[in-house]
């Protein structure tokens, strides 16, 4: 069986070499469905989580408006099925005797509970009207599902990984009718996130996933935290680097029953107000985008999502009147550069970061400079003379002059 795995493990590396990075990697979620993304994006990150959303106020009555608006504004593929990530969550009170574990929103009047229901048939019959619901007739096909939203986290569960197996347990068979859907794993945070999945996964929770998923939040942010949050690559990091994310978890799947299966993220950026400069945050973003495109092939990277378009404190890049900020045009022209290429991981030589994501062409950028208050630093470098034109993130391109280009924290483009 060692000797297969192996096998196994080459083959989708080999496949993976050869692989074109396609739009589908780059999701986004949406504060509201009456304002979708203005940039580029191929799969629609979770809204809200989806049990208490739908059937908050009592059993059996189920109000799918607010997601269907989700889902009929996300991207479709050649079959029409909504690519989108329905991400489960929060039990609602009405299927829960104990209260010490809810909250009630006092807008809405739901009741949404951390602790599993008292009766899984609430839950099972939850899922079967999803899915029913969800049919290609009444609503499109729905690609995503993820059992729970950020198990990890006791502000979204606070029963235990046995418990959380059973309701994987209960809801893959019925969520798999549906020939279109992938069901991942429950989501969870880096803080306990690796632990918490390995218990889950050793628990039986790999016989229910067909990919494992976690949010990829570099650093920590909110009250109490500095900001500006570091850059997604720096070992000073909260968490973790996101390289570091995406391979710990890539290997503690493998190791845990789900050897070669996706992974995704399906959160993650610089966090609620982690980044302020606009400069920085154009950096930032365009960063996280290429350090995760050049090792999404090589592990089995599905998607990874950046969390979130709209005028809301986590990630922003939306402005006040709804256009893109600078970051966000950044982060689209970074993805005209990523699309159709086969990248190779970024290399860190001193400062200089390297990703060859062509034969003809790669990125760079200097870790040592820096950007604030309007200001960006920059240092002479000197690339292979073979490369002719450099392009910055704005689009703009100028043809190299002296085999010299003044290179900062914010990426270019070279191109022989």
């Amino acid at each position: 069986m060692k000797k297969l795995a192996v096998i196994f493990t080459l083959s989708m590396l080999s496949l993976a070499a050869h692989a074109q990075i396609q739009s589908t990697l780059f999701a986004m979620g949406a504060a509201t469905a009456n304002d979708m993304p203005k940039v580029s994006f191929g799969v629609l990150s979770h809204p809200a989580v989806a049990w208490t959303l739908i059937e908050g106020t009592s059993r059996g009555v189920f109000n799918f408006k607010n997601m269907d608006a989700f889902v009929k504004a996300a991207p479709k593929d050649a079959n029409g099925v909504a690519l989108i990530d329905i991400a489960f969550g929060w039990t609602p009170g009405w299927a829960v005797a104990d209260q010490s574990h809810c909250i009630k929103n006092n807008k809405t009047g739901a009741v949404s509970c951390t602790s599993p229901p008292d009766n899984i048939q609430d839950w099972i019959d939850f899922i079967n009207a999803v899915v029913n619901h969800y049919n290609g007739v009444t609503a499109p096909h729905v690609k995503y599902y993820e059992i729970w939203n950020e198990m990890s986290n006791s502000k979204f569960w606070t029963g235990t990984p046995a418990q959380m197996v059973a309701m994987a347990a209960a809801a893959y068979p019925i969520l798999k009718q549906d020939p279109y859907s992938t069901v991942f794993t429950p989501s969870v945070v880096w803080l306990n996130g690796v632990n918490y999945m390995t218990k889950y996964l050793q628990a039986g929770g790999n016989l229910y996933a067909d990919g494992l998923t976690f949010h990829g939040y570099p650093s920590q942010t909110g009250p109490g935290y500095t900001i500006p949050v570091p850059y997604p690559e720096s070992p000073q990091s909260t968490n973790a680097p996101i390289m570091t994310m995406i391979t710990t978890f890539r290997a503690l799947a493998d190791a845990n029953g789900l050897l070669g299966k996706p992974i995704a993220t399906t959160e993650g950026g610089w966090g609620t107000n982690g980044v302020a400069d606009s400069d920085q945050q154009i950096a930032w973003i365009t960063h996280y985008e290429i350090l995760q495109a050049s090792i999404a092939q090589a592990n089995n990277l599905l998607f990874q999502d950046w969390y979130t378009w709209g005028y809301v404190q986590s990630g922003t890049i939306e402005t006040k009147t709804g256009t893109a900020t600078p970051a966000g045009l950044a982060y689209n022209v970074v993805l005209g550069w990523l699309t159709g290429t086969s990248p190779s991981a970024c290399t860190e030589t001193g400062t200089i970061y390297t990703c060859q994501i062509a034969p003809l062409k790669q990125i760079v950028w200097d870790a040592s400079q820096n950007c604030s208050g309007g200001v960006c630093t920059t240092a002479p470098y000197n690339p292979d003379p073979s490369y002719l034109i450099q392009q910055d993130t704005t689009g703009l391109k100028q043809n190299i002059k002296n085999n010299t280009v003044n290179l900062g924290i914010k990426p270019l483009l070279l191109v022989k």
